[in-house]
């Protein structure tokens, strides 16, 4: 089977035929390309040992200015003389623009050239989950935003909105911005027991079951992001509470270098989320909406030592091996070893939508080490769960399904 790859042109016509009507009309097909061609050559070049990475928006100062898009929301940085729009300047400014919340600001000169006028910054996440309380977005202008994730990865947006994604040379083949919830959805089983004794008298509900999961992820996501912006590689491990004995015993799977004992006071992350559920409890309402948009002072507090928490576990992840917990959160060890070697695997899958409902074959060994022993574990155990992050910044979800060894491509967090 031949498989199509796209290029320059072919994302220009593509973003054409998909951008919005409400939205400024997007340049001539020339200069559209012009512009995705060079983010897509920087997107090949290293700063500093590192892929680029780096956000960049295509609108002219004037066409902000009209959005209101300004000082309450970006700081503009407008330089006094525009430089040229090549992937040059892009990997050299790039490590100015890695996050969410800068953006390089890009203009059409005429019919055929573009410009590099400046950069906005921002103290808000425009392209990110916005997970706790007070956390609001900016005002993203309504122009055409794009996202370089990594090598020939790139997201084109309107404004907020998701229009396209290119990965591995494919559009939208897979590749999620968020953590896939068909990931989470039902793998998480000891939730209410995380939750602790307030929701004992508490009817369980699926909203209640969201603010639990939806607090799991926000941790995750915060310790992922941590580890992909130091530059070094993780392996995260997830196993059932009723597991982690035979799993670590001698001749299991999983070999803790540091196996680590609860403090007196009880595992950090479910002390949190129990502190955090009685205090949602005591304002009315046990909801990840509640919470989001809450207030509280007390929230607030809770919410920084839950971040507190995601930094040190992605510091203890920049030791040689695998981070274990339980499903409730509690962390195991680090240093794990993987022992699943003699474990024979040949293929593993892609997933090529979130729900995994079209999969794609894929080589055991097209991944390094990390990935190679996420996939041996989570075949030789299949209740466990593994999130992968490379060197170069790329995240995989990896679990078991129906005896296949799955992955998902997540693009960012």
């Amino acid at each position: 089977m031949t498989i199509a790859h796209y290029y320059p042109q072919d994302l220009a016509a593509a973003l054409h035929q998909r951008w919005p009507t409400e939205f400024p009309l997007l340049p001539k097909p020339a200069v559209l390309t012009a512009f995705i061609s060079v983010l897509y050559q920087a997107s090949l070049l290293f700063e500093e040992g590192r892929p680029v990475a780096c956000h960049a928006v295509l609108a002219p100062p004037a066409q902000l200015a009209a959005q209101h898009v300004g000082p309450t929301d970006f700081h503009w940085v407008h330089f006094a003389e525009p430089r040229a729009w090549n992937e040059q300047e892009v990997r050299r400014l790039s490590p100015a623009v890695q996050q969410g919340s800068s953006l390089l600001a890009v203009e059409p000169v005429g019919d055929e050239h573009l410009q590099l006028w400046g950069m906005l910054f921002s103290g808000h996440a425009w392209d990110q989950v916005l997970d706790g309380p007070q956390r609001v977005a900016a005002i993203v202008p309504h122009a055409l935003l794009v996202q370089v994730s990594g090598p020939g990865s790139l997201v084109f947006y309107a404004g907020s909105r998701r229009v396209l994604t290119l990965q591995r040379g494919r559009i939208e083949g897979h590749g999620f911005l968020q953590f896939p919830q068909a990931w989470g959805e039902g793998r998480f089983v000891e939730n209410q027991q995380l939750a602790g004794p307030a929701v004992a008298d508490l009817s369980w509900t699926p909203v209640h079951e969201e603010c639990i999961v939806q607090f799991v992820l926000h941790m995750q996501r915060r310790a992922l992001t941590q580890s992909r912006a130091s530059g070094h590689g993780v392996l995260v491990v997830l196993v059932p509470t009723d597991r982690v004995a035979t799993l670590t015993a001698p001749g299991g799977v999983l070999r803790p270098k540091y196996r680590l004992r609860s403090p007196a006071a009880g595992p950090r992350y479910p002390t949190l989320i129990r502190a955090l559920v009685r205090r949602l409890l005591e304002l009315g309402e046990l909801s990840w909406a509640h919470y989001q948009r809450s207030t509280d002072a007390e929230l607030l507090a809770l919410t920084a030592e839950l971040d507190h928490f995601a930094d040190d576990i992605a510091a203890m992840g920049a030791v040689d091996g695998a981070l274990v917990f339980t499903q409730q959160i509690e962390l195991v060890g680090f240093g794990v070893e993987i022992q699943a070697t003699q474990v024979p695997l040949t293929q593993v899958y892609r997933a090529l939508d979130v729900e995994a409902r079209t999969l794609q074959p894929v080589p055991a060994d097209h991944g390094g080490t990390r990935h190679r022993a996420a996939y041996r574990l989570c075949l030789a155990a299949p209740d466990c769960l593994a999130i992968v992050v490379s060197q170069d910044g790329n995240v995989q979800f990896v679990h078991n399904q129906a005896g296949q060894v799955v992955f998902w491509d997540q693009l960012t967090f």
